[in-house]
């Protein structure tokens, strides 16, 4: 009986040691956006080919300028310029559900107010409110170890309330009636996207995408296609990656170009600064700097944004 104690003591340990053996050998599944030894930082101004579940917001505001003509009573423009000040506030709501490894569906919503904050911007740019509704898909595969390449499509669709009183003053002009001052349109935008993700060294990712927009716009009963294509790159480090200091930063930049107009439109930089002490959250801002038309003037706006994002991942 006394050998019988040790000998049965011996055993539980030997089991013990066993089953702490075998958890120890369960692989860990690894998040769904990363690659190699990278963890990327998801950001909701630049596309990416991954497949993980996720909810996130964002609020954005931004200033411009813009040296537009002046106009005459009757809305014939003058030679002189004037400078007009814009401002645009938005917040963007956003879910992601991946059902498996290489697919993945998502729901957007966005709310925007964008306006003129001085005389010439209020007569120039006017008021304009939208809402946009958005569902988008993305397919994607992991074509090596520190690569993967997806497909992306999103159909984005809503009204927009827009109150110009330069617009309202030429079209009353025009057909010798008083024109309404508002006017409400409508959008409906699909734009197929073709991304590529690459860790490139520890903490350091990439990220590069060309997109085909085909918009179709909807005023007063008639409608307008417009068709651009547009290029993106993105480079990213994780600090804490590479020493333990739980600070991101990310970089982009765009060019948009107009199939329509056969020229360049849009041009977007960026820096974003995130937090990243948690991997399933991403908290941080993100600084932009955009030249883009404003309106059908050929009046081209410089501003300056900021958006602020709260992202928590789930896998």
């Amino acid at each position: 009986m006394q050998r019988l104690v040790p000998l049965m003591v011996a055993v539980g340990v030997l089991t013990t040691s066993a089953r702490a053996a075998t958890v120890e050998e369960i692989p860990q599944i690894p998040p769904r956006r990363s690659l190699g030894p990278h963890l990327f930082i998801q950001r909701d101004s630049v596309t990416d080919p991954f497949t993980n579940s996720y909810i996130a917001s964002t609020t954005g505001i931004a200033f411009g300028s813009a040296g537009g003509p002046l106009y005459r009573a009757d809305g014939t423009p003058l030679n002189l310029r004037d400078d007009y000040k814009i401002f645009d506030f938005s917040l963007l709501a956003a879910g992601q559900w991946g059902i498996a490894d290489f697919w993945a569906i998502r729901l957007r919503l966005l709310g925007s107010v964008y306006s003129g904050i001085n005389d010439p911007g209020l007569v120039g740019v006017g008021v304009s409110t939208l809402v946009r509704g958005s569902f988008g898909s993305t397919f994607s595969f992991q074509v090596a170890e520190q690569l993967r390449l997806g497909f992306v499509i999103d159909v984005t669709w809503g009204p927009s309330i827009v109150i110009n009183i330069l617009d309202t003053i030429r079209q009353s002009a025009s057909s010798g009636t008083a024109e309404g001052l508002v006017d409400t349109t409508s959008a409906v935008t699909v734009t197929p996207t073709l991304s590529l993700a690459w860790t490139f060294a520890r903490g350091w990712g990439a990220l590069f995408n060309a997109t085909y927009a085909n918009g179709v716009l909807e005023v007063n009963q008639a409608t307008k296609d417009t068709d651009a294509v547009l290029v993106q790159a993105a480079v990213e480090v994780d600090l804490r990656e590479l020493g333990g200091i739980p600070f991101g930063i990310g970089a982009e930049y765009s060019v948009g170009y107009s199939l329509a107009r056969s020229r360049f439109r849009r041009y977007i930089a960026g820096l974003g600064f995130f937090y990243t002490g948690r991997p399933g959250l991403t908290l941080g801002v993100d600084l932009g700097y955009r030249r883009s038309p404003i309106s059908s003037n050929e009046v081209f706006a410089s501003s300056f944004s900021a958006a602020f994002s709260l992202r928590y991942t789930f896998d």
